[in-house]
């Protein structure tokens, strides 16, 4: 595979620079229809790029237009309960997201009086803005010339350039100083969204559609025949194996269910069917025959995947005779704090907020229809 020599560095921006306009042409007839992108508003851009961060575009639009509907304004969000903020976000994935995006529009509200913040630095001032929100913001809000970088940009610059090293402190330096140097003075917020828009659509991780790339004469990679090896497969992250078991206290004659706040663990301050690691389930075994608290257990194990974290486990269905003090000294019991929350049967499925939630209840349903 070819490399990037620094002789080129100069080429390829002189390059550039004389094709954006022609980038910026190919994304006004080209661009999809978001409904972030129908006028320039400050709020919604910054939901719409938070939602987007490993979600699936498509999920983020169904989402993004209820959570606005829900939350109109900065203030809305700055105010929103605990449990509507977690079903408006339910689907998205990355909870911490959501928890941060409220922390962002708390201060705001109470620090800045409700007035968004006006530059790139200011952003990045704001809990869980980095270095990417931070720039799609004040680009595209606020006109100011700053780069984004995110996977779209890294894939197509590594083949603009033919890099071979895209994922080293020095190979993202390259492609940040590149998308720096040629970003234009005049709409660098379309620039950024041309550039990422490209690689979405046209400039794809498998099948690029390269005979409809307004750059494809100035692409090394495609010059050279290694599009498939631009960018290098990044190095894996090593994977993570947990065990867990999930605890459904059921109270048969109400048809409640008992849902907790996880205080810890990568579902940290989600709120859902309390999760345990095997040394407790030694402990509650223990705790439910000194109460004749049998337990049952689906013959099936639910499996989940988050980010390098590869779960599996078991689901013991508890049914106890007494909503409270029975649940209560179980889950003090397991390390959980109150308070307990009781949820219905019926509203059960709106209220389960994580894909591993609705996994252990569908094999409760297996079992318990």
């Amino acid at each position: 595979m070819s490399f990037l020599v620094p002789g080129r560095i100069a080429i390829a921006n002189i390059i550039m620079h004389s094709d954006a306009e022609k980038l910026l042409t190919w994304y006004n007839n080209h661009k999809r229809r978001l409904p972030w992108r129908e006028e320039i508003n400050v709020y919604h851009t910054w939901v719409s790029e938070v939602m987007s961060q490993q979600t699936v575009l498509a999920v983020v639009v169904t989402k993004f237009s209820e959570f606005i509907k829900q939350l109109p304004t900065v203030y809305d969000l700055a105010e929103c309960d605990e449990e509507t903020l977690r079903q408006l976000w339910s689907g998205l994935g990355y909870y911490a997201r959501a928890r941060n995006l409220q922390k962002g529009a708390q201060m705001i509200v109470e620090q800045l009086h409700g007035r968004f913040p006006q530059s790139y630095e200011e952003w990045l001032k704001i809990p869980g803005c980095g270095v990417y929100t931070a720039a799609a913001i004040a680009s595209i809000c606020y006109h100011e010339k700053v780069a984004c970088v995110d996977g779209n940009v890294i894939r197509v610059v590594s083949r603009l350039l033919a890099l071979s090293d895209v994922w080293s402190k020095s190979g993202q330096s390259i492609i940040q100083d590149y998308v720096n140097n040629i970003i234009p003075a005049e709409r660098p917020g379309d620039f950024n969204q041309a550039i990422m828009e490209l690689g979405a659509t046209i400039c794809r991780k498998s099948k690029p559609l390269c005979d409809q790339c307004p750059l494809q004469k100035h692409c090394l990679a495609f010059t050279n025949n290694c599009i498939a090896q631009c960018p290098p497969k990044k190095p894996r992250r090593t994977s993570v194996h947990i065990e867990l078991f999930a605890l459904i206290i059921w109270h048969k004659e109400t048809n409640t269910f008992a849902f907790v706040k996880r205080t810890k663990g990568f579902l940290k301050d989600t709120i859902g069917f309390p999760l345990v690691s095997e040394d407790k389930v030694i402990e509650l075994e223990s705790i439910l025959y000194s109460l004749s608290i049998q337990i049952s257990k689906p013959t099936d194990n639910f499996s989940h995947t988050i980010t390098h974290h590869r779960i599996s486990g078991r689901v013991f269905i508890v049914q106890v005779i007494e909503e409270y003090s029975d649940s209560a000294l179980i889950l003090q019991t397991l390390g959980f704090s109150a308070p307990i929350y009781w949820v219905k049967r019926s509203d059960i499925i709106e209220k389960l907020a994580t894909t591993l939630d609705k996994k252990v209840f569908q094999l409760f349903l297996m079992q318990n229809q």
